[in-house]
């Protein structure tokens, strides 16, 4: 049984925007980046395809976790920033559970979506919210391009699985790292993505649209080994070679911090107590409704 985590933040409304997982702003940053020779490109581009394909067969499909968030966001809700944590269950591609405890153990707000469709409770106010992720709502505050039905890989530091095109690898400036400008199979969006190849490891995300203007950042740090078996009910391929070499691919993010295309509205979450080896099915993203709770459909 998970313990009782602190909570400091008193607006129900504030974690709603935070489970709607990203904000929109104006500017965006700069990349410092320079060209990569052919070996590189091609040595790079083979590594990143192959760590992603490796995860997606070797690594677990699910998070258990706690968290403690901060929220900093300049212009909304006068001025919030906050602190609280939580416990997060997630499970690939799109199912994501967040609950809020109170200081005697209580939760005092849950939100959990399919990547379909999303229901919140606020039970201190005996309301329940839901609706399609595709509503106008919700993506009031999602950028364009971001799919909430595989929000799991971006929690995970890496990339859903599908059809993806490198269309360039660059070198950044900065680090020794490379820059990948990904587009997707059917969707507009397109990633710009910083790979350590020596790590194998997804250091930031960029989204951008079909102009090139960007519409949010993530940047993940503090990687942890979270290692547990695929459930060999799930079909998933075996992986050849020994645990511990496979073991090394399956690193989840310790913090991933979320920010606005402008950087003024920031998120950072930060995991820890992972358990490992979970195995979630959808019944455990189920969200029954007390009678006495007033029910609103979100459009």
């Amino acid at each position: 049984m998970r313990r009782r985590l602190r909570i400091d933040l008193p607006n129900p409304v504030i974690l709603l925007l935070l489970l709607l997982i990203f904000s929109q702003g104006c500017a965006g940053p700069v990349l410092q980046t320079y060209p990569a020779d052919q070996k590189e490109i091609t040595t790079v581009s083979k590594a990143f395809l192959s760590s992603q394909k490796l995860r997606d067969k070797a690594c677990n499909c699910c998070i258990d976790a706690e968290v403690d968030i901060s929220l900093s966001m300049p212009g909304w809700f006068r001025n919030h920033t906050g602190k609280f944590s939580a416990y997060l269950q997630a499970m690939e591609p799109g199912y994501i559970k967040l609950v809020a405890l109170n200081p005697l153990g209580q939760p005092w707000y849950v939100f959990v979506t399919d990547g379909k469709m999303f229901k919140s409770l606020n039970i201190f106010e005996e309301k329940a919210y839901s609706g399609s992720v595709q509503s106008e709502t919700y993506n009031k505050f999602a950028p364009a391009g971001f799919d909430p039905r595989v929000s799991y890989f971006w929690l995970n530091g890496r990339m859903p699985s599908g059809d993806m095109q490198i269309k360039a690898v660059m070198r950044d400036r900065e680090q020794d790292a490379f820059w990948l400008q990904i587009n997707h199979a059917n969707r507009a969006a397109e990633s710009m993505v910083l790979f350590d190849p020596d790590e194998m490891l997804i250091l930031r995300h960029v989204l951008r649209d079909e102009r090139g203007k960007h519409l949010a950042e993530v940047v993940y740090a503090d990687y942890q080994l979270l290692y547990g078996e695929r459930n060999k009910d799930s079909g998933s391929v075996s992986v050849n070679g020994p645990v511990q070499a496979v073991k090394h691919f399956c690193k989840v993010p310790g913090r991933i911090t979320i920010s606005s295309r402008a950087g003024s509205e920031k998120i950072e979450v930060k995991l820890h107590s992972f358990i490992e080896g979970v195995h979630f099915s959808e019944e455990n993203f189920s969200l029954d409704i007390a009678d006495n709770f007033q029910q609103l459909l979100v459009k």
